[in-house]
């Protein structure tokens, strides 16, 4: 057999590389995620397959960070990107630029276009926004008036700013026919004299539960609308082309209230401030006021001894009295002691031992004689009468 031209391995692949990326630079397809990895640099590397084929997928970190959901496997998805080959392997593959769960893919692809065109006609431009009030006093709100959101919001306004008026303008926030009640909403409001802000929003959902606030006519009216707009819809990671247009996204509707009231609450409390700091300038003023008043007080006394001799004068004669009653009340008890002592004394005193009766004996030395045997035979002694001395001698009985 005779071979006509042929090609190395490596230059087919690279061919066919060549005629792949330059007729599939951008292609959408849809299939089940399988065998998901999301690698430690940050690029996703997964299988795209339905009942019949596989096909190698890669997404790159660059694209990836801008998914608003976590894929995994089981996911079906719908994938924007270019046919690719890996040589070395002699693989084709898809390098994923865009991915969003199937059910969204065409709404995802419609909120893409929308955001382009307006973007391009500046109404995304920071310059044409208007600064959000910073004391307001009436507030409208275009919401649901049996959703969370509004329940959030009052409950911040309440605590924060009760004095604020609140308007609330019922509307749908779900639904073919939500885009239009929430327009016809912020013109009633607009056309309210005194109306200083206007929040618009409603609380999380799925991306076709918000999709409301993807609508054109919308986005044109809070562009025009004269009055400041917040938009607040969904929550921090749901982003809208209303968020973009109004004058201030705020990531959810009580992050929209406080946003409101920042200024006024700031206000407040620099007012609280200055108030305490004045009440105790005024108290330190007061104090140093009283203590000057003291010190002229204690100089007038000075300069009027009178004054001074007459105070130490009263002290001195109240000083006298309580003497004078401390010295009786000791006298006193000093009486009542000796008198007792007294009694005591007389009662044990011998002349009144020998008033009733009793004679004392005793030698001519003192001595007292208590024995008969104390006294010898012819020795002289003394018998101590009441009335006088008696002298005795003791001599032999003649009986």
């Amino acid at each position: 057999m005779q071979f006509k031209k042929s090609f190395s391995v490596s230059e087919l692949t690279a061919q066919l590389k060549g005629l792949i990326e330059l007729n599939y630079s951008s292609v959408f397809v849809k299939g089940e995620i399988s065998n998901f990895t999301h690698h430690s640099s940050g690029h996703m590397y997964f299988t795209l397959k339905d009942k019949n084929s596989e096909l190698r997928a890669v997404m790159f970190k660059g694209s990836n960070s801008s998914i608003a959901f976590s894929p995994k496997s089981g996911d079906d998805v719908i994938i924007q990107g270019k046919l690719s080959v890996y040589e070395a392997r002699g693989q084709y593959q898809i390098i994923a630029q865009h991915m969003e769960p199937a059910g969204i893919g065409a709404l995802y692809l419609e909120f893409e276009k929308l955001k382009k065109r307006l973007q391009n006609e500046g109404l995304f431009d920071k310059l044409i926004k208007k600064n959000i009030p910073k004391y307001p006093s009436t507030i409208g709100i275009v919401t649901s008036k049996t959703g969370a959101a509004l329940r959030d919001m009052l409950i911040v306004f309440k605590r924060r700013a009760p004095q604020i008026k609140i308007l609330i303008r019922s509307a749908l926030v779900q639904g073919s026919d939500a885009p239009k009640d929430i327009v016809s909403g912020i013109k009633e409001l607009s056309a309210i004299n005194n109306i200083d802000l206007i929040i618009i929003g409603r609380g999380g959902g799925s991306f076709e539960d918000l999709w409301p606030f993807n609508n054109e006519n919308l986005a044109q009216e809070i562009s025009r609308c004269r009055v400041p707009i917040i938009s607040a819809v969904g929550h921090e990671t749901d982003i809208t082309i209303s968020d973009m247009v109004a004058d201030y996204r705020a990531p959810t509707p009580s992050a929209a209230a406080e946003v409101a009231t920042n200024h006024l609450v700031e206000a407040v409390q620099s007012i609280q401030n200055s108030h305490k700091r004045l009440i105790n300038i005024a108290m330190s003023r007061i104090s140093s006021l009283w203590q000057t008043f003291d010190n002229f007080s204690e100089r007038l006394v000075l300069q009027k001894p009178k004054n001074i001799f007459n105070q130490h004068k009263e002290k001195i004669a109240h000083l006298s009295k309580a003497l004078n009653m401390s010295l009786m009340r000791m006298i006193s008890l000093k009486h009542s002691t000796f008198s007792n002592l007294k009694t005591k004394l007389e009662a044990l005193s011998p002349s009144n031992t020998l008033d009733r009766g009793y004679s004392i004996a005793y030698k001519e030395d003192r001595s007292i004689i208590r024995s008969p045997d104390d006294v010898k035979l012819g020795e002289s002694f003394i018998v101590k009468l009441a009335k006088g001395d008696l002298p005795a001698k003791k001599e032999i009985s003649k009986n």
